[in-house]
């Protein structure tokens, strides 16, 4: 049960740095490509993965992980930033952080259900 509180911990963690890389994105600030922050976001995206997705969750998580990604890829989200300064740079940089963490995530996940499809 404790790992469980951690692991929610580590998303909360997640999701918050994802906000405040989108507000430096949108900033323009420099440390935001900070290749020690995408270290720290990809450490929690494994923590997560591997203690807090349960086995009925695994092809939901798969599916959601696979639908964000490609909805990013798509969304032209800086376009937004004509009509606010600043706001699809936030929104674009709060989505592609916080897909760092789950992408990691799911690597682990992935590896669940191989190893589950395999036994």
């Amino acid at each position: 049960m404790a790992k469980r509180g951690l692991t929610t911990t580590l998303y909360l963690i997640g999701v918050i740095l994802a906000l405040v890389i989108g507000v430096g994105a949108a900033m323009g600030s420099n440390w935001v490509n900070s290749p020690w922050l995408v270290f720290i976001l990809v450490v929690i995206g494994l923590i997560v993965g591997l203690y807090n997705i349960k086995a009925k969750e695994l092809g939901a998580f798969l599916v959601g992980t696979v639908a964000l990604i490609i909805a990013n890829t798509a969304a032209n989200l800086t376009a937004l930033d004509t009509l606010i300064p600043g706001l699809g740079t936030f929104i674009n940089a709060v989505v592609s952080t916080f897909i760092v963490v789950v992408a990691a995530a799911a690597v682990v996940v992935s590896f669940k259900v191989v190893y589950q499809l395999a036994k």
